[in-house]
């Protein structure tokens, strides 16, 4: 991924805005509200038949800051800088040059990195003056580009200069793709877990207030042949108090539609209440492979954390979701955390597992017709199956004689037997179709 742009510039200047049209997807969350973004946030730029890999960061507030989170974001944008192959410098019309742009400018000098000068907001006509004092000021440019990104002004010309930039390069994305979304309430761990667990000099920010993440960060990383989409998602609630709770609600149901594998953090101590219950349920709903963790276990001695278990494990029915006991803060447990890593590779082959129809007929038939279940007095018969390899997760159409009413727990009976003789699908939900 050597073909990175990223995007910098004080507070509430458009970076997102940019952001979000380069990589065609409303993905960084945008308000008028300044310092919405706190973390580093990926995607792709795909510009004709190439690729790069762009990052949004936060507002630049500077270096000379004690505040804790502030001092993480700073850290953050110049560790995204010293990687770039090329910045994309903003500035607005509204606020001009000030001295934290004056700052940001020598700091990119400093580490050498090439950049484009971005003026944004060029449609606001009554501060049309301060394009002047902009250009007056200390910055030195040689690429600068009068743009609007609401009204879709100057944009064309700046994605044909990038891609002159890079001399129509890209990077190699041919490579298997994962996504894997991070879900749970607020401050569960969630961020905590990706820090843990991809373990990088980039990392999510973490702070003991519910609600740091209030955007959605997407985490490019490459194993193997894969390449890993982490999405870190905001904490949602099902009975939302807020407005924008409704939308971090409605905006991780698509992320868990889109996703391959779903990882469901919880805190132990909160346990398995309605929210969680209700994440569990979509996961399923949509055909996800699951894991589910439980964080903060360092809260507990041995005893109370083995009737905590017990508990837990009674609510969740489902037998084949991976459920692990971590502590994260403190990274107890190193060796699950290895475990997890591993099983992310597996439940997704899992989830993209097909079986030839010879071999489900032969075996699996035998085993279901010779129980016999009986519908209105008839004895319920399975004639044929086969799987629909088109659908993206294990979907098994089943050939019968009978359809209407048949008993939710002969569905059932039917999936242990191929989760016994077939193969288990370990952390996958499967499904079942029967027709006439």
């Amino acid at each position: 991924m050597e073909k990175i742009i990223t995007i910098v510039g004080k507070t509430n200047v458009g970076k997102s805005s940019l952001f979000n049209y380069l990589i065609k997807k409303k993905q960084s969350f945008i308000s008028k509200n300044s310092n919405t973004t706190i973390n580093v946030n990926n995607g792709i730029l795909k510009i004709k038949n190439c690729k790069y890999y762009i990052k949004d960061t936060s507002g630049y507030y500077g270096n000379n800051i004690k505040n804790y989170l502030y001092k993480n974001i700073y850290d953050q944008i110049i560790l995204s800088i010293k990687e770039s192959k090329l910045i994309l410098f903003i500035v607005d019309i509204i606020s001009g040059i000030n001295y934290l742009d004056i700052e940001l400018y020598k700091t990119i000098l400093k580490l050498n990195i090439p950049f484009f000068l971005i003026i944004n907001k060029i449609d606001i006509k009554n501060n049309i003056k301060n394009i002047y004092s902009i250009l007056n000021s200390k910055i030195n440019y040689t690429n600068i580009y009068y743009i609007s990104v609401t009204h879709n002004i100057g944009l064309k010309k700046l994605l044909k200069d990038i891609n002159k930039f890079f001399k129509y390069k890209s990077i190699n994305l041919n490579k298997k793709n994962i996504k894997i979304s991070i879900l749970g309430i607020p401050n569960s761990g969630k961020s905590t877990f990706i820090n843990s667990l991809f373990s990088d000099k980039y990392k999510s920010i973490v702070n003991n207030i519910s609600g740091t993440t209030v955007d959605t960060l997407y985490f490019l990383k490459k194993y193997r042949n894969y390449i890993y989409t982490i999405i870190d998602t905001p904490g949602i609630l099902k009975n939302y108090k807020y407005n924008y709770d409704k939308k971090y609600l409605l905006k991780t149901k698509n992320i868990i539609k889109e996703s391959d594998l779903c990882i469901l953090i919880i805190d132990i101590l909160s346990g398995i209440n309605k929210n969680n219950i209700y994440i569990i349920n979509l996961i399923i709903k949509y055909k996800k492979g699951i894991i589910i963790i439980f964080n903060k276990c360092d809260l507990l001695n041995n005893k109370d954390l083995l009737i905590y278990k017990k508990k837990i494990l009674k609510k969740i029915y489902i037998k084949y979701i991976p459920i692990y006991f971590l502590s994260l803060k403190y990274n107890l447990n190193n060796n699950k955390l290895l475990e997890i890593k591993k099983n992310i590779l597996k439940l997704y082959k899992n989830r993209n597992r097909k079986f030839n129809t010879s071999l489900l007929n032969n075996k699996l038939l035998k085993l279901i017709n010779n129980k016999n279940f009986k519908i209105n007095n008839k004895i319920f018969k399975i004639k044929f199956c086969y799987q629909y390899k088109k659908k993206n997760f294990p979907y098994f159409i089943f050939i019968s004689n009978l359809v209407k009413n048949i008993n939710l727990y002969y569905i059932t009976y039917i999936e242990k037997m191929i989760r016994k003789y077939i193969f288990n699908f370990y952390g996958i939900p499967i499904e079942l179709k029967f027709k006439k």
